[in-house]
């Protein structure tokens, strides 16, 4: 057989060559494995801590579960569970009157902010800030009555 290293010839030692060509391939199979393996531990840790994170229980969801676990931590019978309702009822209806009692002064805050910005921008950076606060006022959840 021919020997060298030109074009078109082959090399002494074939056994080499494949064992090297083998080692390539399986360098980059394990290469791209492992992206695979990482890429699905990323999405697992975004969509368990970060997606997770953002979505909000309903407010009843929520009590459910804090009296639940109440419940169980503290081993409450059911007397005690009715008067922990009373209780959370009382609270709840208390947060509300205090949030009634605060929506004009912050309505008033929130518009004092609004003509601040407004005094600072131009008339084509007041509509834009117009149409991003539209879009705000859109995503943002509505406070609880």
């Amino acid at each position: 057989s021919a020997t060298g290293t030109g074009i078109g010839r082959t090399f002494s030692g074939g056994r080499r060559m494949k064992r090297t060509q083998f080692s390539l391939v399986l360098s980059l199979l394990l290469v791209f494995a492992s992206g695979t393996v990482v890429g699905a531990f990323g999405l697992y840790l975004y969509t368990t801590k970060s997606v997770a994170a953002t979505s909000r229980k309903s407010p009843e969801v929520y009590r459910r579960g804090y009296v639940d676990d109440l419940k169980t931590r503290l081993n409450l019978d059911e007397g005690q569970v009715v008067k922990l309702n009373a209780v959370l009822d009382q609270t709840h209806a208390l947060y509300k009157e205090v949030r009634e009692r605060m929506r004009p002064d912050m309505s008033r805050i929130r518009n004092e902010q609004i003509e601040k910005v407004n005094s600072m921008l131009s008339p084509e950076q007041q509509k834009a800030y117009e149409l991003f606060r539209a879009e705000q006022a859109k995503n943002r959840p509505q406070p609880p009555l």
